[in-house]
């Protein structure tokens, strides 16, 4: 018999453990690759994670008065007015931050949780939510560094007294996820196609008539708009930090910065967001900067170099008031430092307003700039601002109020509610009018503007907090409140939510019978004509779906992604 060569009869022999030994050396490849994945994830995260700075805070001291309003912790304390919170800080950063987190942690959570959600709705695929938080943390990693010692202290102080996994924190640990929520306005312009927040304001250095006793002083009013999907809560915080100006600032839970605040020397800022070409820097992010404003500046040029000198992740539109000197300018401010792109308007002008566009030369050819002012809501506001403001001559906080709470379109054309082109579009987060020179200031307690403008005395908060404050008037609800047509709109927003969930039951001829009985009751609802398109175009009915897009678009500026998608879907269908 031949033999067969030595090498296939070693061959015949390997045969039946090579395929386990291969397969073992892949499982080990494998186990050391996933093992070298998971460094270099975790390296990832510890270098893009920001990290707080050792700080020690004073023991928990609570305190709770008989009527159960009222919450002391050391020298700081949280009440509540009707629906709004009035939080009393004072002391070091560490003292400040560690009553924050005391005293306002349940309200946190629930803001935190309601933006856990928002990012859910948005990011529903995991892996498109993963790659936006990889991001994230990529272009904020070192970003705290820029921020003054004290704010930093104060976050870390807040970060640390908050209770043990009280907020949803995943991959960030609690001081990050603090500080994003200082940078909220940056965080917005990442929704690219969306115009999420948007706000108003205008200043009027009201001089009396000959004859009349109204004193001359300067009235801010102010409203600023989160959207339907957030409802923060509103606070009205008293900061007494050591060594620096006091100041009023109106927010919510979490808000460290500054969006509108007036400090003891009558300084009064506001923020509203704005787009430009010029890309983000790295820099501080807006409620930061005029936090710095409040607590340093006691004259509008001192607010004005700080803003100037301020590195900036974002572009902005920022009011700024005086009300020793009776005088508001606005700033028109981009990320780039050079002059021409941080300007400012309305030096001698009695009157000066803004929503979320820039008009100064330096912006005409600025594309971004362009889109806000066309194709959102911020144009129509502006012009309708316009229309609304007196001349200076006995101008009040009435007068404020009337403007803020309008609800008409140019011309006083009528408008449905909650129409976005509305001065009230019934979203509004907070509302506030300051007279920077008498020093008072009414905040809105909801929903939107309709509710009672509650009066804070800023003399007693500010300067002589010893004293007991003046007797001081509200401002009276809005009659909308309590009418019909009211209770309408929002049982017709209950019903877009029932017609809604049952279109995502499959249930479309359900869905268009609730539909069609919200629409009954609020006929300018946009979110309705979105969803009546949705629903005609689910059971076949082109036209009638054309028809119900093209109206939503009509009323509906400012969701800029939710529009291209519609007229996408107009154009698929022929429209």
């Amino acid at each position: 018999m031949a033999r067969l060569p030595l090498s296939m009869h070693a061959d015949h022999r390997r045969g039946p453990l090579a395929a386990p030994r291969v397969l073992a050396a892949l499982a080990s490849t494998g186990v050391v690759l996933a093992v070298l994945l998971a460094l270099l994830y975790s390296g990832y995260l510890n270098y893009t994670e920001l990290s707080p700075p050792q700080v020690e805070i004073p023991p928990a001291r609570p305190v709770v008065d008989a009527s159960g309003r009222r919450v002391d912790d050391g020298r700081s304390w949280i009440t509540r007015r009707g629906n709004l919170w009035h939080l009393y800080l004072t002391g070091t950063p560490e003292e400040m931050g560690a009553a924050q987190g005391r005293l306002g942690a349940r309200l946190f959570r629930s803001l935190d949780a309601q933006v856990g959600e928002f990012l859910h709705r948005r990011y529903h695929n995991w892996l498109d939510a993963w790659s936006e938080s990889m991001r994230l943390l990529w272009d904020y990693h070192g970003a705290d560094a820029q921020l003054r010692s004290s704010d930093r202290t104060e976050l870390a102080a807040f970060a640390m007294a908050l209770p043990a996994g009280i907020v949803e924190s995943g991959r960030l640990n609690t001081y990050n996820r603090l500080f994003l929520h200082q940078c909220f306005l940056d965080l917005s312009r990442r929704l690219v196609e969306d115009v999420i927040v948007e706000g108003n304001a205008f200043a009027v250095a009201a001089r009396p008539a000959t004859g009349s006793s109204h004193p001359a002083r300067l009235i801010v009013g102010r409203s600023l708009d989160l959207g339907d999907e957030f409802d923060p809560g509103r606070i009205v915080t008293v900061y007494r930090p050591d060594g620096k100006y006091p100041f009023a600032s109106v927010g919510w839970p979490g808000l460290v910065g500054v969006v509108t605040g007036i400090n003891g020397r009558g300084i009064v800022v506001t923020i509203n967001p704005a787009r430009t070409d010029d890309p983000e820097e790295p820099g501080l992010a807006w409620p930061l900067v005029l936090r710095q404003v409040l607590e340093e500046a006691d004259t509008l040029e001192q607010a004005q170099q700080i803003i100037r000198d301020a590195p900036l992740r974002t572009s902005g539109v920022v009011l700024l008031g005086d009300g020793v000197r009776r005088r508001a300018v606005v700033m028109e401010v981009s990320p780039r430092t050079d002059g021409s792109r941080r300007v400012v308007r309305g030096e001698d002008e009695a009157i000066v307003w803004a929503t979320d566009h820039l008009l100064r030369e330096h912006f005409e050819r600025d594309a971004q700039n362009h889109r806000i002012k066309v194709s959102t809501s911020s144009g129509a506001r502006y012009a309708r601002i316009g229309e609304l403001i007196r001349k200076p001559s006995n101008f009040d906080q009435q007068d404020a109020l009337r403007i803020l709470r309008d609800r008409h379109g140019a011309g006083g054309a009528p408008l449905g509610l909650g129409n976005r082109h509305a001065l009230e579009n019934l979203a509004t987060t907070q509302a506030v009018i300051i007279d920077a020179t008498s020093m008072v200031m009414w905040v809105a307690e909801g929903p939107s503007t309709l509710g009672r403008f509650r009066a804070f005395d800023l003399r007693q908060l500010l300067t002589r907090h010893d004293q007991p404050p003046a007797p001081l008037e509200d401002l009276p609800s809005d009659p909308l409140l309590y009418s019909e047509e009211y209770t309408d709109y929002v049982e017709a927003k209950r019903q877009l939510e029932y017609a809604t969930h049952l279109l995502a039951l499959g249930q479309a001829a359900d869905a268009e019978s609730a539909a069609r009985l919200a629409l009954g009751l609020a006929p300018e609802l946009a979110e309705l004509h979105r969803l009546l398109g949705d629903i005609a175009r689910d059971l076949g009915h082109r036209e009638a779906a054309v028809r119900a897009y093209r109206r939503y678009v009509e009323l509906v500026p400012g969701r800029m992604r939710e529009q291209q998608r519609v007229r996408s879907i107009i154009e698929e269908l022929g429209g």
